[in-house]
């Protein structure tokens, strides 16, 4: 949980998106039979438009009474930052319940930024090396002080992925297998880790 200092800027958060204008980028990008950003190919547009539907359905998931509490009780407004594509199944389960959280508080405010346009944002919030995404940065909303990340996956996923890459199965099988993995864990793991990590967040806006 690296916390990079500096790369995110005012210039930076003003080319973000809600996620409301983002999820109707990616109905744009599928409506044109591409995908978001600067990387184009006939594969990423099919993954995206798979992805459309998984995001739509998982902005209903129910959240945690505990975890909206939280949120809702923030002692400083947070700035929560997601790095994403719309080709990425990870994001397309996990975005949506972020950002049906951040809907519960007042405090809170989630946007959205794609990772192939935001280069020097996403090698500050590698994962072992890798640009994985998706990837929450916390914001000190008032300072843009990072306060902590998340992602690109929960822990109990990222093992269960870790597995899967040792079969080396056919692409496709294999991002069918994770996605599948993923929506039946229905963003229980996700909301789990927010439990634990919100509260420190939160510390370290105080201190």
């Amino acid at each position: 949980m690296g916390i990079q200092q500096d790369v995110i800027t005012p210039e930076v958060v003003a080319q973000s998106l809600p996620f409301a204008d983002y999820l109707a980028l990616v109905r744009e990008a599928v409506a044109q039979g591409k995908t978001t950003g600067l990387e184009q190919s006939e594969f990423l547009a099919r993954l995206t438009k798979d992805n459309l539907a998984i995001m739509e359905r998982t902005y209903q998931t129910p959240l945690r009474p505990e975890l909206v509490e939280l949120v809702q009780a923030l002692p400083k407004p947070q700035l929560w930052l997601v790095l994403t594509e719309g080709w990425c199944g990870d994001a397309a389960v996990h975005l949506p319940v972020l950002a049906a959280l951040a809907a519960q508080s007042p405090h809170l405010e989630l946007r959205t930024l794609l990772r192939s346009e935001q280069p020097a944002v996403m090698d500050a919030y590698l994962t072992a090396g890798g640009r994985s995404i998706p990837k929450l940065i916390a914001l000190q909303a008032d300072t843009l002080k990072a306060i902590g990340s998340w992602g690109p996956r929960p822990q109990i996923l990222q093992e269960y992925v870790a597995q899967l890459k040792q079969q080396e199965l056919p692409l496709l099988e294999f991002i069918k297998k994770s996605l599948q993995y993923s929506e039946e864990n229905n963003g229980q793991a996700l909301q789990e880790e927010l439990l634990h990590l919100v509260p420190h967040w939160t510390r370290t806006t105080l201190a």
